[in-house]
């Protein structure tokens, strides 16, 4: 074979490879590609953002903050594999009557990790079983879990009903 016949030869083959071996894959893998867990804040019945919130893990090795003094209407709340519970420190700075107040709150997740193989393409994970969720209620109203199966889906798990402030 001549080198213009095999260098033709070898683009057919690279073009034809690049068509064939993406259809061969499995297009399921969601946008999350870890199973952490959803949490959407809400006022009342209302979704809503959450300024001046502060969000960071509790016991945690190294930095462990997720939110600092923002505006949070969602957030991912990732969970630790290795333990069967998580708990998160929730500090909000609220305006009430003219003075600033810091309100502290805590959730605490119990849960069972359990490894899952989702695909080739999204690779093995841990899914989480959800068994029990606490809170205090300075600043929050209530925690409601959504779900009691923490998967890769995109869908919120949690919702953190916040106390309304005048």
């Amino acid at each position: 074979m001549n080198r213009p016949t095999l260098i033709l030869t070898l683009a057919l083959l690279l073009i034809a490879g690049s068509i064939v071996l993406p259809s061969c894959g499995d297009d399921s893998c969601y946008d999350n590609g870890s199973s952490l867990p959803l949490a959407v804040c809400y006022v009342g019945d209302a979704k809503q953002s959450i300024s001046g919130l502060t969000i960071k893990g509790i016991g945690v090795p190294g930095d462990s903050l997720l939110a600092d003094s923002s505006t949070v209407s969602e957030i991912y709340l990732p969970l630790r594999a290795s333990v069967g519970n998580t708990s998160y420190e929730l500090r909000r700075w609220v305006q009430l009557g003219g003075t600033t107040t810091l309100f502290h709150d805590t959730i605490s997740v119990e849960y069972e990790a359990v490894p899952f193989f989702h695909s080739t393409e999204c690779g093995a994970m841990y899914n989480f079983n959800i068994k029990r969720v606490t809170f205090t209620d300075n600043a929050i109203d209530s925690v409601v879990m959504l779900k009691t199966k923490v998967t890769n889906s995109i869908d919120p798990a949690m919702r953190i009903h916040f106390t309304y402030f005048e």
